[in-house]
């Protein structure tokens, strides 16, 4: 499985979470959600000062994490993603379909960062004292420079083929091999959106500085619980009005690119689709029975 490097401990938590739903950095969901516990304590051990007790605290918390959203997720993600297989068994998609599709998966985000937001707030609250807001500052601080170096010092063929490569990737778990028209489809839609991440970590700066000062003021769980939410999904709102025209071109940036690739769709890849999706909704509705 390909390490995930998520921009700062909520992102990282949220993301974590969210992997499944995405399925695009593991082969197995099975495998994945075995590996869940440690994956989002981990996550914590990176970028929180831990003492024993908010160890135990982080271990509990994650448990009841992992708990909910395997009951009150898991199950609808399966039914997500057993529409789409429906979709594609009809035919060609159309664009309204690829819309209809985003839309749904905003708001299965949204739900499973909302229920996500409690438990994850319940152990930032432990760390509003000066030396673990320092902490948690450093670390984001650093995740935050190594990112920047690593975009001004790649040349822009560079990246531009990473990104591809990892799109091409995620798109062919799900319908095998692409065609060379397929790639130079994905290559066209990526070639724009380069720059992006740059605007996302200008972004990301000023919300991590936002939780910090936020968590400076000691907030009681649930009130940080609210913060969370708000920040992981609509963070322009607290730091930069202005980035939500950004975001919303991103989204629409990334509905292009797959309304495009799933028009292109031959027959067997179509096939392919259906019966990739019907295999993780399948694995995902054992995990949420507890098999």
């Amino acid at each position: 499985m390909p390490k995930s490097r998520l921009p700062s401990l909520i992102f990282r938590l949220a993301g974590t979470i969210c992997i499944v739903l995405a399925l695009s950095a593991c082969s197995s969901v099975k495998l994945f959600y075995g590996f869940a516990d440690s994956a989002l304590e981990s996550r914590a051990e990176e970028y929180l000062d831990l003492d024993a007790a908010d160890e135990r605290v982080v271990r509990e918390e994650v448990a009841r994490l992992v708990a909910w959203h395997r009951t009150a997720m898991l199950p609808r993600y399966a039914a997500f993603l057993l529409r789409q297989a429906e979709t594609t068994d009809k035919g060609p998609w159309r664009r309204e379909e690829v819309e209809t599709a985003f839309a749904d998966f905003r708001v299965l985000l949204d739900d499973t960062v909302a229920g996500a937001a409690p438990y994850i707030a319940r152990v930032l609250a432990r760390h509003t004292a000066p030396g673990k807001v320092h902490h948690l500052e450093t670390q984001m601080a650093v995740y935050i420079a190594e990112e920047r170096l690593e975009e001004q010092e790649a040349p822009f063929d560079e990246l531009l083929e990473e990104r591809v490569e990892r799109r091409v990737g995620n798109l062919e778990r799900f319908i095998g091999p692409l065609r060379d028209d397929q790639i130079e489809m994905v290559r066209r839609h990526t070639r724009p959106t380069v720059g992006d991440r740059m605007l996302w970590l200008d972004q990301l700066e000023k919300r991590q500085r936002a939780l910090a000062d936020y968590l400076r003021r000691d907030p009681a769980s649930a009130t940080l619980a609210a913060f969370v939410y708000k920040l992981v999904l609509r963070g322009y709102d607290i730091v930069d009005p202005s980035y939500e025209t950004v975001s919303a071109a991103r989204w629409r940036k990334l509905e292009a690119l797959y309304a495009d690739v799933m028009a292109s769709l031959s027959d067997e890849q179509r096939l392919h689709l259906s019966r990739t999706l019907r295999g993780y909704a399948n694995d995902i509705l054992e995990l949420a029975a507890g098999d």
